[in-house]
């Protein structure tokens, strides 16, 4: 027999003493645990109780799930399903005790049902708590006004013809009326555009607390959108009312036409004048302390962003009615 038969037998007379102390290994390992799986144990798991049967009118207002504790006996192939998988105990609210802002789930009144969620060779030793309380609210609808939070700066020359808008400008939330009933709005997440030289249409989530879970929202965001145009700047001299005069007297006063300074869209800016503005002076706001009378800017068309009055009081002469 030559050398390198003889190394090829060795090789081969190892590799069987190998695998037969691995499977003696693993047969001694199976057996032990079979051993240990035969034998009975005590344990405590955690069960999650979930609601069934719940009226459509009704939420519960518990924002963590409730839990009970159970200590069952069994054999340990019998016990290894429930801390592979644990089951969730479904609790029939319909069945429960109630009063007027809760459920009440009682540990003498559910035993029956409890074992019935484990196989007959399982022992329930103590449920933990014995009582759970589950507070609930009616369910309640409410619509909200959108908030838009947009901090904004425009570019040199450029405006906004109107406010930013929302669409929708609100939304539906239903949810506990304890929880709804102290909202008034619901806001935006904040934005922030720099340098706005053309109109603005885009998506913005709303900013939705993260510890109220019990709501839903017709809408997790709106789209914001704002008219934006070229701005300049304008003035017109506008002729003075004097309102609330009496009959008997006559009034000098001057100047009779105020420079009203206004910022408007270049667009509209050509269709803009004196008509478009009323500057009044109420006599009935005149004391002994004040000798002038101070004009006020009641009327501005639409298309003018702002406008003020370059002078704010006016001399004046009262003087009887020549009759």
């Amino acid at each position: 027999m030559t050398k390198k038969n003889k190394n090829i037998k060795l090789k081969s007379a190892k590799q069987k003493r190998l695998n037969v102390f691995v499977l003696f290994l693993f047969l001694s390992f199976l057996i032990s645990l079979l051993v240990k799986l035969s034998n009975t144990y005590t344990h405590t798991l955690n069960f999650e109780l979930s609601p069934k049967n719940l009226k459509s009118n009704e939420l519960i207002i518990s924002e963590t799930p409730k839990f009970v504790n159970i200590t069952i006996s069994g054999r340990g192939f019998q016990l290894l399903k429930y801390y592979i998988n644990k089951p969730i105990i479904e609790v029939d609210f319909s069945q429960l005790i109630k009063s007027s802002n809760q459920y009440i789930w009682t540990e003498s009144r559910q035993l029956d049902k409890i074992i019935n969620y484990f196989d007959s060779e399982i022992v329930v030793k103590s449920i933990n708590p014995d009582t759970i309380v589950f507070p609930f609210d009616s369910q309640f609808t409410k619509k909200l006004p959108i908030n838009i939070l947009v901090k904004s700066n425009f570019a040199i020359g450029f405006d906004l013809i109107d406010e930013f808008q929302s669409s929708p400008d609100s939304i539906t939330i239903i949810g506990p009326e304890s929880i709804l009933k102290t909202l008034r709005s619901i806001s935006t997440k904040q934005i922030e555009l720099n340098e706005i030289n053309s109109s603005v249409d885009m998506s913005v989530e709303l900013n939705i607390p993260s510890e109220i879970k019990q709501l839903n929202f017709s809408h997790k965001s709106v789209s914001i959108f704002a008219e934006v145009d070229k701005f300049t700047e304008g003035m017109v001299n506008v002729p003075v009312t004097i309102v609330n005069l009496p009959e008997q007297l006559d009034i000098s006063f001057f100047p009779k036409e105020m420079s009203v300074v206004f910022y408007s869209s270049l667009e509209a800016y050509n269709t803009i004048d004196q008509t478009d503005f009323t500057v009044e002076c109420d006599f009935n706001l005149l004391t002994a302390d004040n000798n002038y009378l101070n004009p006020v800017l009641v009327n501005k068309p639409l298309s003018v962003k702002t406008a003020q009055l370059k002078i704010t009081q006016l001399e004046f002469i009262i003087t009887p009615k020549n009759e």
